[in-house]
């Protein structure tokens, strides 16, 4: 039986800011003292099988995510990715002690997860744990699905204030919440190597994202930055290298490297301002806009959203002010909360919406020895102090783990091997060599060839 940690059903596992590095003893020991209380599951080490998509094409911030699990957990994490894979016939998930569904599986996309695989979610009675971001769409869909699949605790980005309105006891009831962040700081960027600001060649770099009208202002707010900032950089003499489309993204050891070469960036909180659960906002939004192909987001704004901004706020801190901060690159934010992790003229440069104290941020602009003290705060707090690292999210996760899990997976996990080569067979030899790499050489021994494992699975 799952418990709740709080009275609100929702536990909170983030660090509190200001409050300090923590101590090993505050951390993954107090996780496996209080699930000593549950019995074995606190000394033994579990098996863990890991759902996700590890395209390599993704994200810095989404491999980094997937990647803290096998490089950080107390436990034994093994990866699968079933995107595109109608079944494993060899892929037994009661040799696990516990299943977790990566956000990067769309688990109501059958492309992601098809419906053999989710049977075989919903057949397993041992731990399973949801991570999801995107919490502002199909909210009904999902849920149903994590009904379906009987999830036992979701990982939320939603803030306390707000999570419930979501994840209400009759769409998720028995289901244990636990807050979490968007993303948190890999060890490749805790020692970057930062030009000093005055070698910079960029004054303000930034890349921001035109997204749907039917996500509400705080959505829009990525593009409205970076366009109004744009707009000012002649009156007072700023190099910039803005872009908001899906062209002028940078991704990779690019975003380092573009990072290092900005005196600053812009930024505003992830998220949106509208949760559209059943679909029918959206729907709405995109019927008027076909009826008004020309119409701006106020125009629409006025015939559709206002009644439903602000139903649900979905509002954090993205993984690109941890990366900036990194790079000792100073911020220039709209207001916000920002998960509680930073402040104002302490960790970022506050720009009102409306562009009215653009000379006030200038001034900061030109200020070497402000903006020296504030990046070096912004780093000591949010990157060196370790609070946010992926370490740190691991210890958090193994505690929720050591709580509810038992040892109770099989452990044969030759199969998992097998279910592997599997996969790569159905997708060709170009993945047969990262199957080699982690370990399978046994099993393709095992297999004696390729084309006798194709004939016994019938793959066609």
């Amino acid at each position: 039986m799952l418990k709740h940690a709080s009275d609100s059903g929702v536990t909170d596992l983030s660090p509190h800011p200001g409050a300090g590095p923590a101590k090993e003893d505050e951390t993954g020991a107090a996780g496996r003292n209080q699930a000593a209380t549950s019995g074995a599951a606190a000394t033994a080490r579990l098996s863990v099988l890991l759902l996700c998509d590890d395209f390599k094409g993704h994200a810095n911030t989404v491999l980094d995510h997937i990647g803290a699990f096998t490089s950080y957990s107390r436990h034994d994490v093994r990866l699968f990715n079933p995107r595109l894979v109608s079944d494993s016939k060899l892929l037994d998930l009661d040799a696990f002690d516990a299943v977790i569904l990566h956000y990067s599986i769309f688990v109501i996309s059958e492309n992601y997860l098809s419906p053999r695989f989710r049977d075989k979610v919903r057949r397993y009675r041992g731990l399973k744990v949801q991570f999801i971001q995107d919490e502002h769409r199909r909210v009904d869909q999902m849920t149903e699905m994590m009904r379906y699949l009987g999830i036992h605790v979701l990982f939320t980005l939603l803030p306390a204030g707000e999570v419930r309105k979501v994840y209400s006891p009759e769409r998720l009831p028995g289901v244990e919440l636990v807050h979490q962040l968007a993303g948190y700081v890999p060890e490749s960027l805790q020692d970057v190597a930062a030009p000093p600001l005055e070698a910079r060649p960029i004054d303000i770099g930034y890349r921001g994202r035109t997204l749907p009208f039917w996500l509400g202002r705080v959505a829009q707010e990525k593009a409205w930055i970076g366009q109004g900032i744009l707009a000012a950089a002649a009156r007072y003499g700023w190099k910039c290298d803005i872009g908001w489309t899906e062209r002028d993204r940078i991704y990779g050891d690019q975003w380092t490297r573009f990072m290092g070469s900005c005196k600053a960036t812009l930024g505003t909180e992830s998220g949106a301002s509208i949760t559209d659960c059943d679909g029918s906002i959206e729907r709405r939004t995109k019927h008027y806009l076909a009826a008004h192909p020309d119409a701006d987001f106020e125009q629409v704004f006025e015939a559709v959203l206002r009644p439903h901004e602000g139903n649900v706020r979905v509002n954090a801190i993205s993984p690109r002010i941890l990366e900036a901060v990194a790079s000792r690159t100073a911020l220039i934010l709209f207001p916000g909360e920002y998960s509680g992790l930073i402040q104002p003229w302490v960790h970022y440069i506050p720009l009102a919406k409306d562009f009215s104290n653009l000379d006030e941020v200038d001034a900061r602009l030109q200020d070497s020895a402000f903006l020296a003290t504030m990046t070096e705060t912004a780093h000591r707090d949010l990157i060196a102090s370790g609070q946010y690292s992926y370490r740190r999210f691991m210890d958090q996760v193994d505690a929720v783990l050591e709580r509810h899990a038992s040892a109770r997976g099989s452990g044969r996990l030759s199969r998992y091997r097998l279910a592997h080569l599997e996969r790569s067979l159905r997708f060709g030899a170009r993945d047969v060599r990262r199957v080699i790499s982690i370990g399978t050489r046994r099993a393709i021994a095992t297999a004696k060839s390729g084309d006798a494992l194709k004939r016994i699975l019938a793959i066609r």
